[in-house]
């Protein structure tokens, strides 16, 4: 039943991907931008499917089974992250009327600040591409008892060829199926059947249920949490790819405003499935909670259907970054190494590059899921975020380019070599290192006043 309810799923998505092939491929702004036709629906159910995928299902599920209620915080600080988007950014962002986020670096910092930008974004897309992947093979795992590598390389060239094909119009249209499954299968089927063992709650221990805080998650880490995930939320190459999208202003602050809603409540059901499962089921792997919960809970057919499900919240995530990865290669990278912009047929092969890429990291990192999650945002948040919005809070006042590259780049560098080598954080969570680096650039930058050029 799960094989059958897979290919059929896998079939549909395939299928949107090849119609939606001429539409994308009309220009630049068709494929990456969907034409920026995105209503408030639209708009709506691609941000919200991208911000869902594997942080608010496994990696949180895992989370709360180790923290408990304060594990929470891996999901709010994304929703935080987006309502702080939709009140202060959301407007700014998609009056830029750009294609990608180091496009918008460019722009106030310089060519050579764009090129820095695009490269840390094309780092943290691949990281959090090899994220999804494993969480992808988490799921397929536990539902087909397959080994992890033909498990993982079947289910990465599926979204792969339909992103291929289709760019954004296809990645939209397949979001709808795979939201549509998200909530048929997350707050629905699989919640209710952790809440017919919640009567087993009462079994858990008391610091279980400490929140905001707990003595494995105290203040600090929290913090590092909102630096980590809520910031990316606030200024991701991926989410402005959404926002950009949109049709105009106010969709784009509509959208926003949405999907922070719906993370909330797809965190609410997953901390609910975890708590159940640490409450009912014998000790196990932290990652495998949300999948063998859903086999113990639901029964077997719509077992089946659930974990599906979970196939697609991975998929909704993983094809916008694979997509967000093309396009700053072929607009902010390419242009520098070439002097001339790749063609638009270039994605489409640059896509399947990518993935393999991707897939090739997952298996290579062969890290706990938690820790390739807490690289890709650590790498981006600590080298782009303040930059970025140092010119859209601020204003468009020109620091200089040479700092600001140094800053993306230091910032960017600590994060990461402290996920690997802890002393390199001087006893900070790295991320939180890396940010101060770069935020010691830019306060030097605007206390000497100097200013790019025009």
């Amino acid at each position: 039943m799960t094989l059958l309810l897979l290919v059929a799923y896998l079939a549909s998505v395939l299928a949107i991907g090849f119609f939606q092939r001429k539409r994308a491929g009309r220009d630049e702004a068709s494929y990456f931008v969907a034409g920026r036709s995105l209503n408030t629906f639209w708009g709506f159910i691609g941000l919200a499917s991208l911000t869902t995928g594997g942080s608010t299902t496994v990696a949180l599920a895992a989370f709360v089974y180790v923290h408990g209620l304060s594990g929470l915080w891996l999901d709010f600080s994304g929703a935080l992250g987006l309502f702080a988007l939709a009140v202060l950014l959301a407007r700014r962002v998609r009056r830029e009327g750009a294609m990608t986020l180091p496009e918008i670096v460019g722009r106030y910092y310089g060519g050579s600040a764009r090129v820095a930008a695009g490269l840390l974004v094309l780092v943290s897309e691949i990281v959090w591409f090899a994220l999804l992947v494993e969480a992808t093979q988490v799921v397929l795992t536990a539902a087909f008892g397959l080994s992890p590598i033909p498990a993982i390389v079947g289910s990465t060239g599926v979204f792969v060829l339909y992103t291929a094909l289709g760019g954004q119009f296809a990645v939209v249209r397949t979001d709808l199926v795979q939201y549509g499954l998200m909530l048929i299968g997350i707050p629905g089927i699989a919640l209710a059947g952790a809440l017919a063992h919640s009567g087993q709650w009462h079994t858990l221990a008391r610091e279980i249920w400490s929140f905001p805080f707990s003595s494995t998650l105290g203040p600090g880490a929290a913090f590092a949490l909102l630096v980590t995930i809520g910031l990316p939320h606030l200024v991701g190459s991926d989410v402005y790819a959404k926002l950009l999208s949109c049709r105009d202003e106010s969709t784009a602050r509509r959208a926003a405003v949405l999907a922070g809603f719906s993370k909330i409540l797809f965190g609410l059901a997953v901390a609910a499935i975890a708590l159940s499962a640490r409450a009912a089921l014998t000790p196990g792997s932290p990652i495998q909670t949300l999948p063998r919960a859903v086999l113990a809970f639901v029964p077997a057919p719509l077992a089946s259907l659930v974990l599906v499900c979970l196939v697609a919240t991975m998929h909704s995530s993983a094809d916008a970054v694979l997509l967000s990865a093309v396009a700053v290669t072929l607009r902010d990278l390419a242009p520098a190494v070439t002097g001339r912009r790749a063609p638009l047929p270039a994605a489409r092969l640059l896509a399947p590059v990518y993935g393999a890429l991707g897939l090739s990291v997952a298996l290579a990192l062969n890290r706990d899921v938690i820790e390739t999650l807490k690289l890709g945002y650590s790498v981006f948040a600590a080298g782009l975020i303040l930059p970025v919005l140092a010119v859209l809070l601020v204003g468009p006042r020109r620091l200089s380019e040479r700092v600001a590259i140094l800053a993306m780049l230091a910032g960017g560098a600590v994060a990461a070599a402290g996920r690997f080598v802890p002393a390199i954080a001087f006893g900070l969570d790295p991320v939180i290192a890396g940010t101060v680096v770069n935020l010691l650039f830019l306060l030097v930058a605007m206390a000497v006043g100097r200013r790019g050029p025009d």
